[in-house]
Formats: C-alpha cells, structure tokens, sequence
C-alpha cells in the first residue's frame, strides 16, 4: 500500500512536466523551435549533425570543440518516443568519452550510444547524472551493458534516493507514460559519488561538479567542463519553458543559478531546451526572481498567498508564451509564498 501511495504522488508530479513539454506542440527539435519563436538569445550550437534516423530522429549537436548534446523532443514522454525530452551530452577526452544524463528508458540509451558511435568509436568511461529525476538517467543501463566498467556519478543524495525507492518510482512512471514502449528498463543507479567543488579528471579534460543545496532537487549538480567553457546544468535551468519547482525552493534554485554565472562558462546546456549563452540562463532566472518578489511583497503587504498571482500575472507578462506558464504561475507564487513566510520564522 504504501509503495502504491508512493508510485502515485510521483506520477502525479511528473505529470505536472505536461507543462514544460506538451503533447499538443509540434514534435520538433528545440533548435528549430527556437528559430521559428525568432529568440533574440542565440543558440551556441554549430550546423553539425550526426545523421539522424527516421525511427528515432534525434541526433548530437556540436556545441564546443569537444562537447556535443542531443537536444530532446519538447513533448511528454509517449510510446512514440520512447520516454525521451532530456537533453544528453557528450564530452570527447583523450581517455574516452564522458555522458552527461544519458535519458530515460534503456532504449533511449542505445538509441544515444548508436548516434555516439558515429562521432567517436572511442569507449564511455564515465557517466555523470545531474538529479534524480529519472527522465535523465534511466539509461543508465544501456551505458553499463555495453560498457561494464564505466564509473556513474552522482550526488550522494542521489544514490540515497535510490536506495529508497525514486529509482524504481520513475521506471514505473515511464513505463506508464510510454504505455509500456520502456518496458525491458531497470534501476542503474550511480556508482560513484561526486559533491560540490569535485574535480573529477578524465584524461586532458577536468570536470567541475557544483553543488550549492537545495535548488531543483536536493540531489543538484551541474557539471563545468573547464577546458570547454561549458556548463551542464540540469534542470536549474531550463530555456523557454516554465520550471517545475515542488521538489525544490526558489531562493535555491535563484542561488545555485547566480553561482553558475559567476563561472568561467561561456555555454550552457539546460536540462530541457536548446543550448544558449548567458543571457539564455539569466532570461530564466528573472523568471524565478519575479514569482519571488511577487510573493515577498504580498507578504510584506499583508496579504494571502492566493494574492500573489494578481502581482506576478503583471511583472512575469514577458514569460506568458512560455509552455507551463498558465497552468503553474499560480501554484508557484503559492510556493514561493510558503518559502517567504517560513524564512520569517
């Protein structure tokens, strides 16, 4: 009973990601979206692509002289594509290759390693998982199959959550939401532990892992690949597309995202979404800073929680187009509300 309770208060939030990705937009790539959406923020992604498949059209984009990311569908995971919207990458070192969030299902993971075969024929020697949420790293397991002595990392919280259950929740949830297409995927949690301030080297090439608390998830890093300028972000950023926070808190997310700012990065990959520069992280942390403001001064002016939507209705208008945003804005300044009240205490 209590394992049922468990597998539907998950369900339930995951549902709420209809939000970022819904199944009514056009199953294009997040490139192309943003080119139609004509945003001023440019993606930091060259015209190199490895050869896409019609079964399974997604394919690495090069965004740095060694770093590569396949961007994600933006809708739900469904039979059709198997589970996948994240958004994997791919670092090429003189000791092998480096992942970063491989995907969701098993077969998402083979379907990565057929388009890394054709930019390297070099082995995976390592796997970094960005947070719990299992549309990221579920494909873990393709990744061990075919290499068994790859080292996985992830926060030590990550591996905690594991161990208690989320990793078998979201394979549940997968098989749900793809009506049973990831059938065949189970639990490969990280092997290795990585915490905030980490240098992990893997050949010519450091990996800088951060971790500043709670922020999306409590299970957060963000990986800095420093020869490369880039920042893997995970779900702390996410481009054109409305967050889900109720895993996290606002103050901590804001934190953690001013503090990747204030790296040496030059390009940066969100969890969801196409790749983008600075302005493209500092576009969705004035996101989160306005639903903030907007419950400090109901707050502060002495009104309910349910006020602040009145406010952030007018200071977040420039994010409206954004997927989500009718459907979360409310529940959102609720949240931020409870934040700013038990800061009070």
């Amino acid at each position: 009973m209590h394992n049922s309770i468990k597998f539907l208060t998950a369900l339930s939030a995951f549902i709420l990601l209809s939000a970022c990705s819904p199944s009514g937009e056009d199953k294009t790539s997040n490139n192309e979206t943003m080119q139609d959406k004509k945003i001023n923020t440019p993606v930091v992604v060259e015209d190199t692509k490895a050869t896409m498949n019609n079964d399974y059209p997604y394919a690495f984009e090069k965004v740095a002289d060694n770093t590569w990311v396949m961007h994600g569908p933006r809708e739900l995971p469904n039979p059709e594509n198997k589970g996948f919207m994240n958004n994997p990458g791919l670092v090429i070192t003189s000791a092998g290759l480096v992942v970063v969030d491989p995907g969701s299902t098993v077969h998402v993971g083979e379907h990565v390693l057929n388009e890394i075969k054709k930019i390297s024929s070099e082995p995976v020697v390592a796997v970094f998982n960005t947070h719990i949420h299992g549309d990221h790293w579920l494909a873990n397991q393709a990744i061990k199959a075919a290499y068994p002595d790859v080292k996985i990392y992830g926060h030590p919280k990550m591996l905690a959550a594991v161990e208690d259950g989320e990793g078998d929740n979201w394979v549940n949830i997968m098989d749900t939401l793809t009506e049973g297409a990831s059938k065949g995927t189970i639990v490969v949690a990280p092997n290795n532990t990585t915490d905030n301030e980490d240098i992990i080297k893997v050949g010519n090439t450091q990996f800088k892992t951060h971790h500043y608390g709670v922020a999306h998830t409590k299970t957060d890093i963000m990986i800095e690949v420093v020869e490369e300028s880039v920042m893997f972000l995970g779900d702390n950023v996410l481009a054109l597309r409305i967050p889900r926070t109720s895993d996290g808190t606002f103050m901590g997310n804001i934190n953690t995202v001013n503090t990747a700012l204030e790296s040496t990065a030059t390009i940066f990959v969100p969890g969801h979404g196409p790749t983008g520069d600075r302005a493209m992280v500092e576009k969705y942390l004035g996101y989160l800073t306005l639903i903030y403001e907007a419950a400090q001064q109901a707050f502060e002016d002495d009104l309910d929680s349910s006020d602040v939507l009145s406010i952030t209705t007018e200071t977040t208008a420039e994010y409206k187009d954004w997927p989500g945003y009718a459907e979360l804005i409310g529940p959102q300044g609720a949240q931020a509300y409870g934040e700013v009240e038990a800061s009070e205490f």
